[in-house]
């Protein structure tokens, strides 16, 4: 039922989106960037951040300014907030460029099944919209200046599509949420970002048990999160040798495997890892040509430790009930009797799983 929802969903924005510019000039239109979703008491309270075109209208340098600003509604349910805000405009709130939802974490502990529900349900939303939760007030996201950026929340948006890249971050698209939800054993990842007057980082990765707020991952497992998740494209592995003190090496490529096995009765999720890396900084200056001894030590250590990084992040993951890496589904392909019998479950079951990683680097020789 949920993939059926998902699939109409998508559809229908599809659809939606070729021919509403087309009916209606962009004056009469409030055009919406990022929106939030937070509980207030018992209601459910949206903010959007929209273009204000006429804002600092005025000299070249004004110009560089914000041009948005943000509007609030509550209500008994998303929808009926949404209808709220837009009195509080002139326009008709148009979401066909939004490029952002944010829950607060009120919201994302509480009622998030709600708000993927409003996801899979209002023809306004389209799949590529990535995604996130704030420490506070989701709407404390719109509300930063991101210093000075004429729509911040492009700014946000960039910086998690950035920070996946480096494994920093997750870009989670609308599209991705649902593709989880929608799977009986899978479950959603979101980034979780922080917000000041000023500027927004990101803290991690939320990964969630059912619609459970399940654990946040560090800087470190959120790494080894995204290279397990096959995101990572480029970024820095910092390493300690015996011989070559702390050096830096940077991804040239990224590429990660998965599936499982049945071994003496036992479900193995494996995971394989496979980096290109080039030596990027090292603490003591190289004065004499590496050897292929110094290599394949470095090769070895970063194996190890990436080996170990991704085990123990999949393992805590499983260990919290929570299945991102779509270990049920892999299973299922595997051996369809076992994975229905274990189905009903699942969740219960991800602790008794075991957890295979392999790390397989080549590092650039320098000449």
């Amino acid at each position: 039922m949920k993939t059926a929802k998902a699939i109409a969903c998508i559809i229908l924005i599809s659809v939606l989106l070729s021919s509403c510019t087309a009916s209606r000039r962009i004056n009469d239109l409030t055009i919406v960037q990022a929106m939030s979703l937070d509980c207030e008491n018992s209601d459910t309270k949206i903010t959007v951040q929209y273009l204000n075109l006429f804002a600092n209208s005025g000299s070249t340098e004004q110009l560089q300014g914000n041009i948005t600003e943000t509007v609030s509604g509550k209500g008994n349910n998303a929808t009926l907030a949404v209808s709220d805000a837009s009195r509080a405009v002139a326009n008709d709130i148009f979401f066909g460029q939004n490029k952002l939802i944010v829950f607060g974490i009120d919201y994302a502990q509480s009622t998030l099944e709600k708000g993927i529900e409003y996801l899979l349900s209002s023809e306004s939303i389209r799949p590529d919209v990535v995604a996130a939760i704030c420490t506070t007030k989701g709407e404390d996201i719109l509300k930063s200046k991101e210093m000075g950026a004429k729509i911040p929340a492009e700014n946000v948006y960039n910086l998690l599509n950035i920070g996946e890249e480096k494994g920093k971050a997750a870009a989670v698209t609308v599209c991705d949420l649902l593709n989880l939800y929608s799977d009986e054993t899978s479950d959603i990842f979101l980034p979780v970002l922080s917000a000041d007057k000023d500027s927004v980082k990101c803290e991690g990765i939320a990964v969630f048990s059912n619609e459970r707020l399940a654990k946040t991952l560090g800087k470190d497992e959120s790494f080894a999160f995204m290279l397990a998740k096959n995101k990572v494209k480029s970024g820095i592995i910092a390493l300690d040798t015996p011989s070559l003190g702390r050096i830096s090496l940077e991804i040239i490529s990224a590429k990660a495997k998965h599936g499982v096995e049945i071994v003496n009765g036992n479900i193995v999720f494996n995971l394989s890892i496979r980096l290109k890396l080039n030596i990027s900084e090292a603490e003591k200056t190289l004065k004499n040509k590496l050897g292929e001894k110094e290599y394949r030590e470095i090769e070895a250590l970063c194996e190890q430790k990436i080996k170990t990084l991704c085990t123990d992040t999949v393992r805590l993951c499983f260990d919290e009930k929570s299945d991102p890496f779509m270990c049920g589904r892999y299973l299922y392909m595997k051996d369809m009797e076992l994975y229905n019998s274990l189905k009903p479950n699942w969740r219960d079951n991800l602790k008794n799983i075991k957890v295979s990683a392999t790390a397989t680097t080549s590092l650039n020789r320098l000449t």
